[in-house]
């Protein structure tokens, strides 16, 4: 059966509640839940004398903080479809019924009531000037930025499925009113299907409002969000990766052929890309996170059926493991401060998303800086890593929850972990598919995936070809958006999130890393270093991306 509850973001409704509740089909909702963000009045009271779920804000959270918590103890109870309705009777609760229709027949992932659709009359609905011009003007330049056609965007009666919820970083969103706003334009750019349906306009004296000015801070702040989402994704989302759904086509090329097993869709048949441009087996030394190896590669190969990129390694599969175990790298925390400034950020996107809990796996953590900042954070961290210098260095600096090994050797029970994070590994596995498949059956049903990964598609790689620095020996493969969003969907993930990475580096650890693939040119920044030391950001490069993702 499918849970249905009604969720009310109260504040001052006391004198409108129990007419809402009245209102509300009987055996349409399976709960109903309020929450009063700090009332002066009688809210709590009548609520529970409606036999009412209540739940009170110490103090007042705003608005968008008010549905954060709605929607997180609406899911804790269990809820598949969550509705949104205003207590204060301005929207009428005899319209929930056609709100949910499009969920229960899993036509939509979210819908929202229009006062603007079919012969609906929002002046004639008491709907004030002001809110009027101003619902039309943000509705019609969102619409040209969307590329959508909806008549109304700023709904306050809303609905969406339990999943929609979970894909969406709401706890990241505004706890001021522009928390609608940013919930639905990332959920039409991020691929959710949002429908809307007609509703009456109904405004009384009782209707909360908010001031013109504020009205006005409400509409710039919705056409800012708007704006920068549209610019980075695309008209409804069509350039970002999370909207993919697997490897776009390619031209079949009529370069030099070549046998190789791909890791992704398991075709012998690939394409050279780069020859190899060193020979032998790979140093130890080339595997730490700092080596100067850059732009030095064994064969670089893509896949002609699926279009993954991969190198064709000359060290066996037990030979990269080993080289991962004896590895030491004492200049990693050299750029400290910058590296927990980056993992701060990926928490931050953690954060951001309803999880179940706060248990958290790292896969490939090195001296286990960001297990640190996790901790640090609130979060029960514990790493696996394959060096046993890695591991010894994190727990003597860092005192964090870290053991040596491998994912085929990790110990942890099915459905323990509610986060999982990989940052920078994925390239360096022999078979990622497997791993991420194990990594599956680890985390929580409602958990989530982090990882960062190399971006052959990124401008940097583009420009460079086969001289891009991250063609290096120890990365066995090199992912676009359409590849590894299949790898993910593959392994039992929706992707829900993708970004460029933000990194800072300072010029003397870039210029380090340089003078050994550059020469004289690299010694040269060296020099320049010794004088001024600025952090310089690289993450517009787009070599290295960001992506989470949820289970499927």
């Amino acid at each position: 059966m499918t849970k249905v509850v009604i969720t009310m973001p109260a504040y001052h409704a006391a004198d409108t509640l129990e007419r809402t509740v009245a209102d509300i089909p009987v055996g349409i909702a399976d709960e109903l839940i309020l929450v009063d963000d700090a009332s002066g009045d009688e809210t709590v009271a009548v609520a529970r004398k409606l036999n009412i779920t209540v739940y009170v804000h110490d103090e007042n959270r705003g608005y968008g903080g008010n549905q954060k918590t709605c929607y997180r103890r609406a899911l804790e109870h269990g809820a598949d479809i969550v509705v949104m309705l205003h207590p204060d009777y301005q929207y009428d609760p005899t319209a929930v019924p056609l709100l949910i229709a499009p969920l229960l027949a899993g036509r939509a992932d979210m819908t929202f009531g229009s006062r603007f659709a079919g012969l609906s009359d929002p002046r004639g609905g008491g709907m004030p000037l002001y809110r009027y011009l101003g619902n039309r003007t943000a509705t019609t330049l969102e619409n040209l930025m969307l590329g959508s056609r909806f008549t109304e965007l700023h709904s306050g009666l809303r609905a969406y499925t339990r999943r929609c919820l979970l894909e969406l970083p709401i706890l990241r969103y505004s706890d001021d009113f522009v928390f609608d706003s940013q919930l639905i334009v990332d959920a039409v750019t991020t691929g959710q299907r949002v429908v809307e349906v007609p509703i009456e306009t109904r405004y009384t004296k009782e209707s909360s409002s908010i001031s013109v000015a504020r009205s006005l801070r409400y509409v710039a702040h919705s056409l800012a969000y708007c704006g920068r989402r549209t610019a980075t994704r695309g008209r409804r989302g069509r350039r970002s990766a999370v909207t993919f759904s697997g490897a776009r086509q390619r031209r079949p090329s009529l370069r030099g052929r070549v046998e190789h097993t791909c890791a992704l869709c398991g075709s012998t048949e690939a394409v050279l890309l780069y020859p190899a441009n060193v020979t032998g087996e790979a140093s130890v030394s080339e595997f730490s996170c700092t080596s100067g190896g850059l732009a030095r590669h064994d064969d670089i190969v893509r896949c002609l059926d699926c279009g993954m990129t991969s190198s064709r390694p000359a060290d066996t599969p037990q030979r990269i493991v080993e080289n991962y175990e004896a590895m030491v790298d004492e200049q990693y925390l050299s750029e400290e401060q910058g590296r927990r400034e980056l993992f701060r950020w990926v928490i931050d996107r953690l954060d951001g998303y309803l999880l179940p809990g706060r248990r958290l796996l790292e896969v490939g953590s090195n001296a286990g800086l960001f297990l640190s900042v996790a901790q640090q954070a609130g979060w029960d961290a514990k790493g696996i890593e394959p060096s046993h210098w890695a591991v010894e260095t994190g727990r003597r600096l860092f005192d964090v929850d870290l053991v040596q090994g491998t994912v085929e050797t990790l110990d942890a029970e099915p459905d323990s972990r509610d986060a999982v994070v990989m940052l920078d590994v994925l390239e360096h596995l022999v078979d990622p598919l497997d791993t991420l498949r194990r990594l599956r059956g680890v985390l929580h049903d409602e958990g989530i995936l982090a990882l960062s990964t190399v971006n052959v598609a990124g401008l940097h790689a583009r420009m460079r070809h086969g001289s891009w620095p991250w063609f290096i020996r120890p990365h066995l493969h090199y992912f676009t958006p359409e590849t590894l969003d299949m790898m993910l969907h593959k392994a039992g993930f929706t992707m829900v999130e993708w970004r460029v990475v933000p990194r800072t580096f300072h010029a003397s650890y870039i210029a380090g890393r340089l003078a050994s693939s550059h020469g004289a040119a690299g010694r040269a920044a060296q020099r320049v270093t010794q004088v001024v030391d600025p952090r310089v950001p690289v993450g517009w490069l787009g070599d290295v991306v960001f992506v989470l993702a949820r289970p499927a």
